[in-house]
């Protein structure tokens, strides 16, 4: 048995992959050039990944996301990790839907979770005693009695001065994201790495490794980690100057803004490839038994690129900047295909990842003619909108139902709304898509590749209730990574 790796890169389109990412690319045996999300957004995105299904199969999607939402609904069976009981299987994830508070954790022996104060910069060392954690933890009504045992806790704690730092550093981080010098604190790729490799390790029996980065998420601000030669953005610029609405919306990017987000979205990507590169490298020199790493994304991201349709982040889209993802085998097992140029979708990686542990090669048919994908929907029917006002025709929109299907250099859409667009393809291109006609609808031998039709699923998923009273360190979370 071989232990496998699950390494998702989260929001890296596979264009900027190619550029910025020659590391990870160099390590790779196996590349599939044509690897398609199956969804748009994370949460059913990774469902899709883990259980082989689409969403309106799965049925994890924004008109079923809400506060009550936990994947503690689905049994390890439900998914591939059933299929390796050999492997004690260990997760890490600075994602703030694919973690403990959505029970993402239940599927694994192990699971740590970064996405508590990594990516809004509050934690220093995940060694040390978490701030956010320790509050959680106390019903004490006096803010200055939980301070004070905070203090006591952090002398009771087997890393006290980090345990400290952490609490000073939750009071300051966010008055040194506006002084015009880069940032120190990434958001979690260090330290996701440092345990990952302190616990893959730590064990005799093969193990399954899950990781997700989040540093090529917005928001996006010059960092100390960044390839300073990749980027003339100021210091303290952020891309939190705007919000996706203002974006998306208003239209509210100047050439300017735009050219400082796209510059920092690819220091972020060649920053992944450092640290990643780097830690598979390492974690395969220091372990006895064989390892195989799948890299990909659970989705890309627009950047307002004319094939984008002038789009930025991934509300409300299907592009290839989103769609076209990243997937590379590093160490395959031997004998597997070099490359593999039909379509793979994110559903295969239920069947690829146990036959990797089981040392099986890749064949060179792993491949398909067509594929398919589809979002259920971008807002739910709760406020998901930053207080901005939005018409019932603006809400429609932004919330409608959308599926696509590829077969050769042709890509079809079409969504709730009634719109259809064929798009051309090029796979010499990466991420770039154009419209080249618009149809009544989709032919039948088209919708016929979906089990439900997307009408019918739509108004089903639709009239069901929200409960989006988060947590309020979740939606403070969520709100900052845009998805509120």
């Amino acid at each position: 048995m071989r232990n496998v790796g699950l390494i998702v890169l989260d929001t890296v389109r596979k264009d900027y992959f190619d550029e910025y990412a020659p590391r990870l690319q160099a390590l790779s045996d196996t590349s599939m050039t044509q690897c398609r999300a199956a969804s748009s957004w994370s949460t059913p995105s990774h469902t899709s990944l883990f259980t082989g299904k689409l969403p309106s199969e799965h049925g994890v999607h924004s008109e079923s996301f809400d506060a009550s939402f936990s994947f503690e609904q689905f049994d390890v069976e439900d998914t591939f990790l059933g299929d390796l009981p050999e492997h004690r299987t260990l997760g890490l994830s600075a994602n703030s839907y694919i973690n403990t508070a959505f029970g993402f954790d239940t599927l694994f022996d192990e699971f740590y979770d970064f996405s508590i104060g990594s990516h809004t910069n509050e934690t220093l060392f995940t060694d040390g005693l978490v701030v956010q954690e320790y509050m959680k933890s106390t019903d004490e009504p006096s803010a200055a009695k939980r301070y004070l045992g905070f203090l006591k806790a952090c002398a009771a704690h087997d890393k006290p001065l980090k345990s400290v730092a952490n609490g000073v550093w939750s009071q300051i981080g966010h008055t040194v994201k506006d002084l015009p010098v880069p940032e120190f604190v990434d958001d979690g790729a260090s330290n996701i790495v440092k345990t990952a490799t302190e616990r893959s390790t730590a064990g005799d029996e093969p193990v399954f490794l899950f990781t997700n980065f989040m540093d090529a998420h917005t928001p996006l601000r010059n960092l100390v980690q960044y390839d300073q030669s990749l980027h003339s953005v100021p210091n303290d610029w952020s891309s939190r100057k705007l919000d996706k609405w203002e974006l998306n919306k208003d239209k509210a990017a100047t050439p300017e803004y735009t050219d400082n987000y796209r510059q920092l979205y690819a220091a972020s990507i060649d920053y992944l490839d450092r640290v990643v590169s780097q830690f598979l490298v390492e974690l395969m020199a220091k372990s006895e038994e064989e390892w195989t790493f799948v890299v990909i994304s659970d989705h890309g991201h627009n950047l307002g690129d004319d094939a984008d349709d002038g789009l930025f982040h991934h509300t409300g889209s299907m592009s290839e900047g989103i769609q076209h993802t990243p997937c590379e085998i590093i160490n395959a097992p031997d004998g597997s295909a070099k490359e593999i140029t039909d379509y793979v979708s994110h559903i295969d990686l239920t069947d690829l990842i146990p036959k990797l542990a089981a040392d099986e090669p890749i064949p060179e048919d792993f491949g398909h003619d067509h594929v398919v994908a589809e979002t259920v929907g971008l807002l739910g029917h709760g406020d998901r909108t930053w207080g901005h006002e939005f018409s019932e025709e603006d809400h429609e929109f932004w919330n409608r139902m959308i599926r696509v299907a590829y077969e050769g250099e042709t890509k079809l859409q079409w969504d709730s709304l009634g719109e259809c667009i064929e798009y051309e393809l090029d796979h010499d291109r990466p991420s770039w898509q154009r419209e080249v006609a618009r149809h009544s609808g989709p032919p039948p031998e088209v919708t016929a590749l979906f089990d439900t039709p997307l009408d019918e699923y739509k108004k089903a998923a639709a009239a069901g209730e929200q409960d989006m009273e988060f947590d309020e360190d979740v939606e403070e979370q969520l709100k900052e990574l845009g998805y509120l």
